[in-house]
């Protein structure tokens, strides 16, 4: 590595210590729930370099998130008996699980960005409102969960984490024991994967016919019956029906991993996020429709100090709080180091 990497990553560095020791001493930094049991990954130049870590305590946790001020941090969703032993769940003998969903946006066709790992406005306000398509089209409807029984996290990149945390302990303990056929069930009742035209059920028939409305399509045929194929076999307009049906069921990016796997990982809440420097942050339901995270996701010291850089190669504007960047920037703060540094972006710090 040349002088000039060398120094950037001693930059960031840095910039991620600062931040962890002010994270932990404001308690921002999540310490999961009996952590004896979780698995921690961690990552730097990748996004996860190490897992199979577990500490007997929070103090031993939090002590070593402080040394080791890593990129990426993770915690696994599942209690383990045995979160340090190497191997799968048969291994690591799952006791549990949360259980998560993890929406992860990707470039729409708003997005002035070329580079699909870039970030702006257009896919972090996708990302918002397919949480909002989730929340309340499907968890707080369909499944009678409240706002009180949701946490939402903003992911750090184009994405938010969705956890299910039912206060009726009945319920929770429930679904914490559910196995990934089980869950699997789940995320595809949600992704309409399970859905049958000959017997539509009313979640998902009003979901439909909401779209079909904005699309002109008459709904009281349908409102009679739940044998919704019969109908549209007969209907010049089939082609445009099925085409509205099958939009209605892409509206979500799911990570579906992230609901199935026994041993995923999912980003630590309070640390940041390796590729963007951002705060992995939990926001309030209420609060989510003003939640942006170009602004609110940033740490405000990043935005204190500044840089002289020289950037060699064009990138597509960025903005962070409020400022816009490009290829020809010479005067940029922390934040837009760190982001730069997490897109492997060409660049030199000048003295």
């Amino acid at each position: 590595m040349d002088e000039n990497k060398n120094k950037i990553l001693d930059e960031v560095k840095k910039h991620y210590k600062e931040y962890f020791i002010y994270a932990i001493k404001r308690k921002w930094l999540e310490i999961p729930d009996d952590i004896r049991h979780k698995e921690i990954g961690f990552g730097y130049l990748k996004k996860v370099d190490n897992r199979n870590i577990s500490f007997d305590s929070e103090k031993e946790y939090l002590k070593w998130v402080l040394e080791n001020a890593p990129f990426h941090l993770y915690k696994s969703l599942s209690y383990m008996e045995h979160p340090d032993s190497i191997g799968g769940a048969s291994q690591k003998k799952i006791l549990k699980r949360e259980m998560a969903f993890d929406i992860d946006v990707h470039r729409v066709k708003k997005c002035t960005h070329k580079d699909d790992g870039w970030i702006c406005k257009y896919c972090l306000e996708e990302a918002k409102n397919q949480t909002f398509i989730l929340i309340d089209e499907f968890l707080m409807p369909d499944f009678g969960l409240s706002k009180n029984d949701l946490k939402i996290v903003y992911s750090g990149n184009r994405g938010y984490h969705i956890y299910l945390k039912p206060q009726d302990e009945e319920i929770k303990n429930t679904i914490e024991r559910w196995d990934r056929y089980q869950r699997r069930y789940f995320i595809e009742y949600i992704l309409g994967k399970n859905l049958n035209l000959n017997y539509v059920g009313s979640g998902w028939g009003k979901r439909i016919l909401k779209q079909f409305e904005k699309n002109k399509i008459g709904v009281k045929q349908f409102e009679k019956t739940s044998n919704w194929k019969s109908i549209i076999d007969k209907k010049k307009n089939k082609d445009k029906i099925l085409s509205i049906i099958e939009n209605t069921k892409n509206r979500l990016e799911l990570d579906e991993k992230v609901m199935e796997d026994d041993i995923r990982l999912l980003r630590v809440i309070g640390s940041l996020h390796g590729y963007t420097g951002f705060i992995v942050k939990e926001i309030k339901y209420n609060s989510l429709e003003y939640f942006n995270p170009l602004n609110h996701a940033v740490f405000s010291k990043f935005n204190k100090e500044y840089y002289t850089i020289k950037i060699n190669q064009k990138i597509d504007l960025l903005s962070i709080n409020d400022k816009t960047y490009n290829s020809k920037s010479k005067e940029v703060p922390a934040s837009v180091i760190l982001f730069l540094f997490g897109h492997g972006v060409d660049f030199e710090i000048l003295d």
